[in-house]
């Protein structure tokens, strides 16, 4: 084989994989219907449980429909994306993450039981949900991780982090719903609450990094809306802790919650639209360059002389560190065709680094708060207090002490 077959080849495995990510984003799209219906189950699971079963049941059952019609949407969207998954780059992380959330969707039927029964205690209904969701959300960390074009990443980076600020939006619905229900918070409420709006507040600055301004716009529009200011004063209502004596505030914060969570999915969609577009446009151009790479090696092949040998031109050392143009080099040298794509994928994998440090720095504080669980014996909020007060204890950044802690955890392994 030539390196002309070569360089055809290169440039149609970047369009294989853009048509995986094309596939791909009606599956992320699914995943995002379905953790929407999820995250509404369950809020008003947890009003339900919290009011001894008196208020919600109705609205329960409505929204449990919901949520069925999307699980099917979701299992008819990835049968749909099956055939792309498996020329997928990182497929057997992707396939592992699917393979979690299907199981984990089969048990939401028992849970839903043991709603009804009043058999499971709030807390470990919440935690049932959420971690249905995070396995959902998990795909689409995986899609973003496994990202080659840098526009892409981005798109994706911004979308996923987006997503996970919505769900912990949602968690923090969830249990705002069952203290105003109860018509009182605990102490652990109270810091859960905390946590999460803490959270979710680094969600959105990391989306912001890499959002595209429409999305940025639509999310001041919402920071700015008339719900706001009384999400605000309920969320400080809640952090004094102890009895609350009105018993209408369960369904005025549900409301309201989910008012502002709703206004979030619509966001959400339009992120996820914007991908699909830039994936259209992507390949379109990929195809259009595939197309001026194969007329500029077929007027190679005409200029070659009788031993079949193509008569190169030399090139400068201003050509050979120009950007990259728009269109290859027709009726120049192999050589040039061959810098040109050097060149084009040197410039995107800078870019793809620079998008992918958020998600890398996301993997290192996920990793160092799961050890932390594992030998201190502590939950997910006090791990992630635990690396927070450690960080501002030493100045530092809340990721160079994640990255301690993994170092040190290598180094007490037997």
């Amino acid at each position: 084989m030539s390196a002309a077959d070569f360089l055809v080849a290169s440039k149609r495995c970047e369009i294989q994989g853009l048509t995986s990510f094309l596939a791909l984003g009606e599956l992320v799209s699914a995943i995002g219907a379905l953790v929407h219906a999820l995250q509404r189950e369950r809020g008003a699971s947890n009003v339900y449980l919290a009011s001894g079963g008196q208020d919600y049941q109705d609205r329960l059952q409505v929204i449990q429909k919901q949520v069925d019609s999307e699980t099917g949407s979701f299992h008819l969207t990835l049968s749909r994306a099956n055939a792309e998954l498996g020329v997928f780059p990182g497929g057997a992380r992707l396939f592992s993450r699917i393979a979690s959330a299907v199981h984990l969707l089969t048990g939401i039927a028992v849970l839903r039981d043991q709603v009804l029964s009043r058999k499971l205690a709030l807390n470990k209904v919440t935690d049932a949900y959420s971690q249905v969701i995070q396995s959902l959300l998990g795909v689409v960390f995986e899609t973003a991780d496994a990202a080659s074009d840098p526009a892409i990443t981005r798109g994706l980076v911004a979308l996923f982090n987006f997503m996970q600020g919505k769900e912990l939006a949602g968690q923090e619905r969830a249990v705002g719903s069952a203290g105003f229900a109860a018509r009182q918070f605990t102490a652990d409420q109270v810091s859960r609450l905390q946590h999460l709006v803490e959270s979710q507040e680094r969600c959105f600055e990391v989306f912001a990094q890499f959002a595209d301004e429409r999305s940025l716009r639509l999310w001041s529009e919402l920071g700015s809306a008339a719900i706001i200011p009384e999400l605000k004063g309920l969320r400080a209502l809640a952090a004094r802790g102890g009895s609350l004596g009105d018993e209408s505030l369960a369904d005025r914060w549900f409301r309201i919650a989910t008012e502002r969570i709703d206004a979030m999915y619509d966001i959400e969609q339009k992120l996820q639209l914007a991908l699909k577009q830039l994936c259209q446009v992507q390949l379109s151009e990929a195809r259009q360059l595939l197309d001026c790479n194969q007329l500029a090696l077929e007027e190679l092949d005409r200029q070659a002389g009788p031993d079949n040998t193509v008569f190169l031109v030399p090139v400068s050392a201003a050509d050979a560190n120009s950007s990259v143009t728009e269109q290859p080099p027709v009726g120049r040298s192999m050589m040039e065709l061959l810098q040109f794509q050097a060149r084009r994928l040197q410039e995107m994998g800078a870019e793809l680094d620079a998008a992918k440090s958020a998600l890398e720095e996301r993997k290192v504080l996920e990793r160092a708060k799961l050890i932390l669980m594992k030998h201190r014996g502590l939950n997910e909020d006090e791990a992630y207090r635990a690396l927070r007060q450690a960080a501002m204890n030493q100045s530092r950044r809340l990721t160079d002490v994640a990255r301690s802690v993994i170092e040190m955890a290598d180094i007490l392994q037997p």
